[in-house]
């Protein structure tokens, strides 16, 4: 049986039948669709006709026409990128972080976590094309390196730049880290801080380290030391503010954390109490750089020596930080004052919530008290019988 091309519009067609019934009803199917469409009737073959009348009773339930839906497939699922790689993607937003690092917008420890991640993710899914990977193979591959929650996290962020990026600029449909669950993110990250306070030191180990910062000025740390202590600044803060930075002589002092040096950009003045402007006002040498990192691993090896100076067997991170929030809240029981000062979000609750329950308004108060004694050169802990 043979259609005509006057009549298909394009190439004659041509069907065999093992019956002559099926060709006359194939036959009935192909005039009748040509009277009522033309030669828009052979445009689609009878399996495509088929798929078509499968769908149109879910789209017409659902209020999509096809012609909207064809759109929409073409645009989501067949991005124009698609053949786009992992390392492709990788080396592009690699390239714009370098440029802002140059420029200055981006710090130097942020580019360098950036790449030193996305390089190897995009080694691990090395010829891969970004839109044919999968949540799961993502997960797979994290749970391989087998690291721990707060790694696993950056590296999920990272992920999450490279795949937002390729969704932009119409590389993928979607990011594949939408088909992880909460499930999914919770095995990987942990739960909220995995139930784990923040550690703090107490009163007694706050006096013991801050004294070996000062019994030992070739580590250079005791300005820092004092200002993380009781003032609440970040390691990385400490190691870009200079002096000029700390206005002792101010009526009221203060520590100015500016854009270049606060993280995330959230400037802040935090006030300097009355126990650390003593101990600041002893520090020999106020100018330059408040604690010196000549280079990547200075600053951590030089603390790590102060540490076994004051008799510490164990550390856990951010331990300065987190007893003068906890300390702070204590005392002033003012949330928005406390968060203002460590350069939080107003909104971030959860700090609080943890921070509420580690230390009384009496330990707090002992903790701010800690200070030099007036006696020429000696140490003494005016808190303190000890």
């Amino acid at each position: 049986m043979t259609v005509p091309s006057r009549l298909t519009g394009r190439l004659r067609e041509r069907r065999q039948f093992k019956t002559k019934a099926l060709a006359e009803d194939w036959a009935n199917t192909q005039f009748s669709g040509h009277r009522k469409d033309g030669h828009a009737f052979f445009s689609l073959s009878d399996h495509e006709r088929r798929d078509v009348a499968a769908v149109m009773p879910e789209l017409r339930k659902s209020g999509i026409s096809l012609s909207e839906a064809v759109r929409f497939a073409i645009k989501h699922l067949r991005p124009e990128g698609r053949n786009r790689s992992v390392k492709q993607i990788v080396d592009e937003l690699t390239a714009s972080k370098a440029l802002r690092f140059e420029r200055g917008d981006l710090r130097e420890r942020s580019y360098r976590d950036f790449k030193e991640r996305a390089g190897r993710f995009a080694g691990a899914f090395e010829g891969r094309i970004a839109s044919q990977v999968t949540g799961e193979e993502i997960k797979s591959w994290l749970n391989c390196l087998d690291l721990g929650t707060r790694s696993n996290a950056n590296y999920l962020a990272t992920v999450g730049e490279v795949f937002k990026l390729a969704a932009q600029r119409r590389y993928v449909a979607f990011s594949p880290l939408d088909d992880l669950t909460d499930t999914d993110r919770k095995e990987l990250c942990g739960g909220q801080r995995d139930g784990r306070e923040p550690a703090i030191l107490t009163p007694d180990q706050a006096f013991r380290l801050i004294s070996a910062a000062q019994q030992h000025p070739e580590l250079e740390l005791f300005g820092a030391v004092a200002l993380a202590l009781f003032c609440g600044v970040r390691t990385e803060e400490l190691k870009r503010l200079e002096w000029d930075h700390v206005r002792l002589s101010d009526e009221s002092p203060v520590v100015t954390i500016g854009a270049k040096i606060a993280k995330k950009r959230r400037i802040r003045h935090v006030e300097i109490p009355a126990n650390a402007l003593q101990w600041l006002l002893l520090v020999p040498y106020r100018s330059g750089p408040v604690a010196r990192n000549a280079h990547v691993n200075d600053y951590q090896k030089r603390f790590q020596k102060l540490l076994r100076r004051a008799k510490f067997k164990k550390w856990e991170a951010n331990s300065m930080r987190h007893s003068f929030g906890s300390y702070h809240y204590a005392l002033h029981g003012d949330p928005l004052k406390t968060s203002r000062l460590l350069g939080h979000k107003a909104s971030d609750q959860v700090l609080f919530d943890h921070y509420r329950a580690l230390a009384t308004k009496e330990e707090a108060k002992r903790y701010f008290e800690i200070a030099p004694a007036p006696q020429a050169g000696k140490i003494v802990w005016l808190g303190s019988t000890a």
